[in-house]
């Protein structure tokens, strides 16, 4: 088979079975010969068939590049006046915003403060109309539910969110992790059990509202302190649940680092919780049919 002068001669590759010899070319010659695509010479063929475009045809590209550009720099310069424009105005709504953030906090603490006052005015009236043992019963339900404040020896259990939280969802502490820690305290044999100062009762929910963490209705940030009063013995029943060993993996992740730190404490004292408001079901009373009337009552009724 002849080949062409600039060409090096094909070579065989493979012997089939029936003894003809198979020949094809080296991909690597023509690649190093001719390294363009023939559509790349074809325009470059036909751009010197059609010889320089006319000086108009030039001017007018020009012209069109230069109107883009001008419309392009006034868009930019007018967004950038207008973002200069409002940033007084958003900042002085900011400013505004926590302002009155800062004053509701005020009042709601003042509110609690004052919610305070009055149940523990309402527990020495109380205690005024009945007798001694009376009292002593009275004082041990309030401090079983909460509505007293106690005192005595326990643990904190500190979590916070790793150096991470911005980015990695798993290294931010969230309302799950605080119910965990508080269970798993709870089965260990704590009595009495609070939150950042915010004491809990069988009726205090531990929820998200967007991106806070609510204790009841108060809202609570980090780093969160969960302490808890109960035998001496708490401690190590808590490091041995599954929740605790749990945590210590996530703080030794080294991707996570999440905060978990659990210290005995002496002398603990947990505030009383605000009295909650409770709700309360009815029989219902019988028509003069025979047929109960329907109860108005949230719960139900006779559920």
């Amino acid at each position: 088979m002849s080949t062409g002068p600039d060409r090096e001669p094909e070579r065989p590759v493979s012997t089939p079975p029936s003894g003809q010899r198979v020949w094809q070319t080296d991909m690597l010659t023509d690649l190093f010969q001719d390294p363009l695509d023939g559509g790349y010479t074809d325009a470059a063929r036909a751009r010197r068939e059609r010889g320089p475009l006319p000086s108009a045809t030039r001017w007018t590209r020009r012209g069109f590049t230069v109107v883009a550009c001008v419309v392009i720099g006034v868009l930019l310069a007018v967004a950038y006046l207008q973002v200069v424009a409002r940033a007084p105005a958003r900042a002085t709504t900011r400013t505004e915003l926590i302002k009155d953030i800062n004053r509701r906090t005020t009042d709601t603490d003042k509110l609690d403060q004052r919610a305070e006052s009055l149940q523990d005015e309402v527990n020495g009236l109380r205690e005024q109309a009945l007798d001694d043992t009376a009292i002593g019963r009275l004082r041990e339900l309030e401090a079983a539910t909460g509505l007293r404040k106690v005192s005595g020896d326990g643990v904190v259990v500190t979590l916070s969110d790793g150096p991470n939280a911005g980015t990695e969802r798993l290294a931010r502490i969230l309302d799950l992790d605080l119910q965990l820690v508080t269970n798993a305290l709870w089965a260990s044999g704590a009595e009495a059990i609070s939150v950042n100062g915010r004491r809990l009762t069988s009726v205090t929910p531990i929820r998200t509202a967007g991106s806070a963490i609510l204790i009841g209705n108060a809202h609570i940030i980090g780093p969160y302190q969960v302490a808890a009063i109960g035998p001496s013995d708490m401690a190590d029943k808590f490091n041995d649940t599954g929740t605790a060993d749990t945590y210590r993996k996530l703080r030794d992740d080294k991707r996570l680092e999440l905060g978990f730190d659990v210290d005995e404490k002496n002398d603990l004292e947990l505030p009383a919780a605000v009295m909650p408001r409770l709700q309360f079901a009815h029989v219902p009373q019988p028509s003069p049919s025979g047929t109960p009337k329907p109860s108005t009552s949230p719960s139900g009724g006779g559920k």
